[in-house]
C-alpha cells in the first residue's frame, strides 16, 4: 500500500533490557532473543505490506538494525508521547501522508488488522487497535495531530482510555479494531503461538 507510511517502534535486543515481564520464565539472554524474532516478524509482514516503512530505533547504531533492509532512524528523547510526536512531525514534513505506528510486541497480528486500519484511516482522524492491557497495538494518523499523543498515562490499563479522551476533546473522528493481546508474560508467548506465530531463531 503506498499511501500509508509505517513507523514501527522498536528496541535493540539487549539481554537485561527488553522482554523484562519474561523474565524468570526465561533467561535475561532467551528473552532478548524472543524479542529479536518477534520483532523480524513484524517487520517483516509490514514491509512485505507497505512500501513506505520505517523502523524507529532506541539504539540506531545497535547491529540488529543494519540487516533489516528498511531505512532506520532514531526515536529520539522523551516518554512515548514525546517520541510519537517527533516522529509523526518528521513524517508529516516529509510528505503528509497518514501515518501508521506499530510496536513489536504482536507478531501474531493478522495482516487483516494492519490492511483494516490502513483502509479506515483513509476516512477517520484517528485508528486504534486495543488490546487487553489497555493499551493499544496500533495508532495511525489521517494528518498531524500532535494533541493526540499529549496527557496519557503511557503503559498503564488508562492508556487507551486516556488517548479516547484527548481524541474526543480534539473532536476528531476514531475508529476501534477489535480487541487484541499484546505478548509480556510467558502465557502471551503460548497464546501468539497458537494463533499461528512461530518463534524462528533471530
Amino acid at each position: 500500500m503506498n499511501d500509508v507510511r509505517v513507523i514501527i517502534l522498536c528496541k535493540a535486543p539487549v539481554p537485561g533490557r527488553v522482554k523484562t515481564r519474561l523474565m524468570p520464565d526465561y533467561s535475561p539472554e532467551e528473552a532478548a532473543r524472543l524479542h529479536a524474532a518477534m520483532a523480524r516478524t513484524v517487520i517483516s509482514r509490514t514491509s512485505s505490506l507497505f512500501t513506505d516503512v520505517r523502523v524507529a530505533a532506541d539504539e540506531s547504531g545497535h547491529p540488529f538494525f543494519a540487516d533489516l533492509g528498511l531505512p532506520v532512524m532514531a526515536q529520539g528523547p522523551g516518554d512515548l508521547g514525546e517520541r510519537l510526536i517527533s516522529l509523526g512531525e518528521r513524517a508529516y514534513a516529509e510528505n503528509g501522508s497518514p501515518v501508521l505506528f506499530l510496536g513489536t510486541d504482536c507478531p501474531h497480528m493478522p495482516t487483516e488488522r494492519l490492511m483494516r486500519a490502513a483502509t479506515l484511516i483513509q476516512t477517520h482522524d484517528v485508528v486504534l487497535g486495543p488490546v487487553e492491557d489497555g493499551g493499544y497495538d496500533l495508532i495511525a494518523c489521517r494528518r498531524w495531530l500532535p494533541g493526540v499523543f499529549e496527557h496519557i498515562r503511557w503503559s498503564t490499563p488508562h492508556t487507551l482510555e486516556d488517548t479516547l479522551a484527548r481524541i474526543r476533546a480534539l473532536g476528531l473522528s476514531v475508529m476501534l479494531l477489535d480487541s487484541s493481546f499484546d505478548v509480556d508474560g510467558a502465557d502471551d508467548v503460548a497464546r501468539a503461538m497458537a494463533c499461528g506465530w512461530h518463534d524462528e531463531p533471530a
